[in-house]
């Protein structure tokens, strides 16, 4: 239990949902709104708060935790990407997050990319419309019996497997944590470049750090053919988007589902040209359900951390 007597202040300074809020205790703590305030107004209110609570549209680069003192910095996100965390070490900044609360919800859009690539939803759904019902001369796939390739076999890679055998796909897995592969023993490891090379779907599901970016690189997309489908809702710079839009323009590639990319919001204007590629605005693990689950995540963390030390 806290010492102190003063109760513990927290920023919310993004738009979030707000039932994990349930889980702290009011006296003991106090809340404040100020959605959508800049992070220069943010340091000069800082050392009125303990707490900082943002999301992955609010970029915490080295100059704002060189300035601020919070005790900690609540991302209701899985990512982490947007937050310098060497600075924030260095400050002891406890940094919370939320590591599995938009799982089902990343999950269930990859595989709703996976779906429409394979069955033209958007294209029929268009020629319905467009009075061409009779029009039928456009690939479609079943998935059944197709290989694909799980790179990143982590709590979304691993639920996106279990959808997969439901569709009676062949797995090929791919992680380099061991304790990963001891985990899912049943599901077959292999090399990355025996994955990129051997699967029809590839589908991308590691987390963006130093080590990641451009993780996927030229002499990996090298490999695909043009009866690959790639799958990204991870983040945009694990792959050379840059490669990536040249492979697909020269139609080396059969069909990419892109929910991430290296300048959001600044998307590439290049991809809009493309016929072979499907896009969303980084939506994979935002529904209203995994909003109260990161929520949920988020707060019971905050109690949890000043109140079990």
């Amino acid at each position: 239990m806290l010492k102190s007597k003063n109760k513990i202040k927290i920023l919310i300074a993004d738009t979030i949902d707000l039932s994990g809020l349930k889980y702290l205790p009011l006296n003991h703590f106090t809340i404040d709104y100020k959605c959508g305030m800049p992070n220069t107004e943010i340091l000069k209110i800082y050392n009125q708060y303990d707490v900082l609570v943002t999301r992955s549209t609010r970029k915490l680069d080295k100059d704002f935790l060189e300035k601020c003192h919070f005790k900690v910095i609540a991302s209701c996100t899985k990512g982490l990407d947007h937050i310098d965390l060497k600075t924030a070490g260095m400050k002891n900044i406890k940094i919370i997050y939320s590591e599995s609360g938009n799982t089902v919800s990343a999950a269930e859009h990859t595989f709703a990319l996976i779906l429409e690539i394979s069955k033209k939803i958007n294209l029929s759904d268009k020629l319905v419309r467009d009075g061409k019902f009779s029009f039928y001369n456009f690939q479609r796939n079943e998935l059944r019996g197709k290989k694909i390739g799980i790179i990143g076999f982590g709590k979304v890679g691993s639920r996106v497997a279990k959808y997969a055998e439901a569709f009676e796909m062949k797995i090929l897995a791919n992680d380099i944590d061991k304790s990963v592969k001891e985990k899912f023993k049943k599901y077959d490891f292999k090399s990355l470049k025996y994955v990129i090379k051997n699967s029809d779907i590839i589908t991308i599901h590691i987390p963006l750090n130093e080590n990641n970016k451009n993780f996927i690189s030229g002499k990996y997309l090298d490999l695909l053919s043009d009866k690959t489908v790639l799958i990204n809702t991870s983040r945009g710079d694990v792959i050379d988007e840059e490669y990536l839009i040249k492979l697909l323009k020269k139609e080396k590639i059969y069909f990419a589902g892109l929910d991430v990319f290296k300048n959001e919001p600044k998307i590439n204007k290049l991809l809009f040209k493309l016929e072979n590629v499907i896009l969303t605005n980084h939506t994979a693990g935002k529904t209203e359900e995994s909003r109260k689950y990161i929520s949920n995540d988020i707060f019971i963390q905050v109690k949890k951390y000043f109140f079990k030390k």
